[in-house]
């Protein structure tokens, strides 16, 4: 008798595309990832968004970097248009606390990426949140709901390095 089993494709709900207001609710350093220019050091931004899925559940989504604030890389990018300002030679010179972003509110502009099997959703900006009838960015607008569990905190945890050698092992096969 045969035991059969399938893959089978759990849809994960996910946001509407546009501009949503966000949260930041953790930052997930991944470790060396091997890309097609050499190993980086990668890391994840999370949001969880102000809007919901059917069952009231706010969705999260991330966005990987390379850990990496040289002025043509694409963290540094989007945290100056997330602070609304550069970054002062200073700031460069000490080094950026991205724990410092967990709690603090942005606009993200989410679009979906549609492949054979599903579709994504990717934050392609991230902006200042609105601003209040002072004209100042509202940096705590958006609260988080809690039900985020920070990836360092969960079960099963694995360090960067550790976490990083699964991924390039999967990548490998």
């Amino acid at each position: 008798m045969a035991l059969v089993i399938k893959e089978q494709d759990k849809d994960y709900p996910i946001p509407p595309e546009g501009i949503i207001d966000a949260v930041c609710v953790d930052v997930v350093d991944i470790g060396k990832v091997e890309t097609p220019w050499g190993p980086k050091e990668k890391i994840t931004i999370m949001f969880e968004l102000g809007a919901q899925d059917t069952e009231g559940n706010r969705y999260v989504v991330g966005k990987r970097y390379t850990k990496s604030l040289n002025e043509k890389s694409n963290l540094r990018g989007d945290l100056e248009r997330w602070r609304s300002r550069k970054f002062k030679p200073q700031e460069l010179k000490n080094g950026f606390d991205l724990e410092s972003l967990i709690g603090v509110s942005a606009i993200v502009y989410i679009s979906h990426n549609e492949t054979d099997k599903r579709t994504y959703a990717n934050i392609e900006s991230i902006l200042p949140p609105q601003r209040g009838p002072d004209g100042q960015p509202q940096w705590l607008a958006t609260r988080p709901s809690g039900d985020y569990v920070r990836v360092t905190q969960r079960e099963g945890y694995q360090e960067p390095e550790e976490y990083a050698e699964t991924v390039n092992a999967e990548s490998e096969a």
